[in-house]
């Protein structure tokens, strides 16, 4: 994306408090590490390194562009640039400390616990400082959308609205109304949200606009950079989506798998006793099968058996949706539903290859069948492995019906499309925070 498609900062105060504490926490954490766990005195040394980790942690965080008032404000990003800016720190100072002899003397526990606690202080301070900057006045993004060609739904208002964006739309495209708008508002960025084709007076009033500073969004590009979801027209005359959504390439693939199995085997290895526990209660509370087998969608459309604990008692009324109080749920079928325990043994798929960790989640063959009479292009999603958890998991919520389906399509081809390390991290953290919380995910 260029700058124009990224939110910005509003006020460059909030970039020089980022290189302050870049500057000032490494030195900061170096001290305390060095007083909690250290019996002797404070050296020069530590003095030496503490101030170096700092300057080159604002040099490199600035190369890397983290200080740019349009640079991406997801998470995501800041963990790329935080750890990033970290490693290639502790790179450069273990060199340096190579020829400082020293530096080599200092205490070992220290040194290790400061390279691995810094970042994550770094980074949560930072997150803390971008979610309260936007949440004063001076913080709040002003939209002007031009059209109604699509029309946001609630959930994307109260998302906006948490985010301190707030929309303005014009439905009447009169060069006059449009000018005497932009003027009075003087809006952050305009979203070009058209429902017909613009007309030639229309294309040259916005270039004008666009030459005087006004910062023209394409309404993909802002669901994008604000609502991390892709648009996806609901008129299927407009296919150019189709190009931009492409599977993970070999090397992404191979640090999904790398993900998958190290974070699969570490859940095993915890949640075995709450797993033996699970298949006592099943027992106890509804006789029969513990697991429970469904046909569901995977790579390329091929189906597999996806396995869950049995949370419904056997024989149980058809319906592909569950209802609230759902009568077919035993007690601790509700328990294992809302801490997710029922998706343990889905671990098993992850490790011979069936799912992901994170991914598009997956999706029973009759109801895809049904999805795809009403959405074209949702066999898109299965470019890639489902997972357990995902995107559209963590970010909307439980639906029942064709339109939240096409919502979450919009969510899970975002990730399939922006897919990086990072979002893995981002979309772990907050599936963790999800299943803590007790949130539909």
């Amino acid at each position: 994306m260029t700058e124009k498609n990224i939110p910005r900062y509003q006020s460059v105060r909030v970039l020089w408090t980022y290189r302050l504490i870049d500057l000032c926490v490494p030195f900061l954490m170096l001290a305390f590490v060095h007083f909690l766990l250290s019996d002797q005195s404070w050296h020069e040394p530590y003095s030496w390194l503490g101030v170096m980790a700092g300057l080159l942690f604002v040099v490199f965080t600035q190369l890397l562009g983290g200080y740019s008032r349009f640079v991406d404000r997801s998470i995501a990003k800041k963990i790329e640039i935080v750890f990033k800016t970290w490693a290639f720190n502790v790179l450069l100072l273990m060199f340096i400390a190579y020829l400082n002899l020293a530096v080599l003397g200092l205490a070992r526990s220290v040194i290790l616990t400061w390279v691995v606690l810094t970042p994550f202080v770094i980074l949560f301070i930072k997150v803390l400082i971008n979610y309260k900057s936007r949440s004063t006045q001076k913080g709040r993004t002003e939209i002007l959308v031009l059209g109604d060609g699509y029309a946001f739904n609630e959930f994307e208002l109260a998302q906006l609205k948490r985010h301190n964006i707030q929309l303005h739309t014009i439905e009447d495209y009169d060069e006059t109304v449009l000018r005497d708008k932009v003027e009075a508002l003087l809006p952050d960025f305009l979203v070009i949200n058209l429902d017909k084709k613009a007309e030639h007076k229309l294309i040259k009033q916005l270039t004008h606009l666009d030459l005087k500073g006004v910062q023209l969004l394409a309404l993909h590009h802002f669901m994008e950079s604000f609502l991390r979801k892709c648009y996806i027209p609901y008129d299927s005359a407009e296919l150019s989506y189709l190009e931009r959504i492409r599977s993970y390439d070999r090397i992404s693939y191979l640090t999904k798998r790398i993900v998958d199995v190290f974070v699969c085997f570490s859940l095993a290895l915890v949640t075995w006793p709450v797993m033996l526990y699970a298949i006592y209660k099943i027992k106890k509370q509804s006789p029969g099968a513990i697991l429970f087998k469904q046909s569901r969608v995977g790579l390329n459309g091929k189906n597999f058996f996806a396995i869950k604990f049995r949370s419904m008692h056997e024989n149980s009324v058809f319906n592909p949706y569950t209802q609230e109080e759902d009568p077919r749920i035993f007690p601790f079928g509700n328990v294992m539903r809302r801490t997710r325990i029922d998706e343990l043994p889905q671990l098993w798929n992850v490790f011979v290859g069936d799912m992901h960790l994170f991914g598009p989640r997956t999706e029973w063959d009759i109801l895809v069948e049904g999805y795809e009479k009403e959405i074209p292009y949702y066999h898109e999603r299965h470019l890639v492995r489902p997972g357990i958890s995902g995107w559209a998991q963590v970010l909307y919520p439980y639906g029942a019906n064709t339109e939240d389906a096409r919502q979450k399509l919009m969510y899970d081809l975002y990730y399939i499309k922006h897919w990086s390390i990072w979002l893995e991290i981002e979309t772990l953290i907050r599936t963790v925070l999800v299943v803590v919380g007790r949130k539909g995910l």
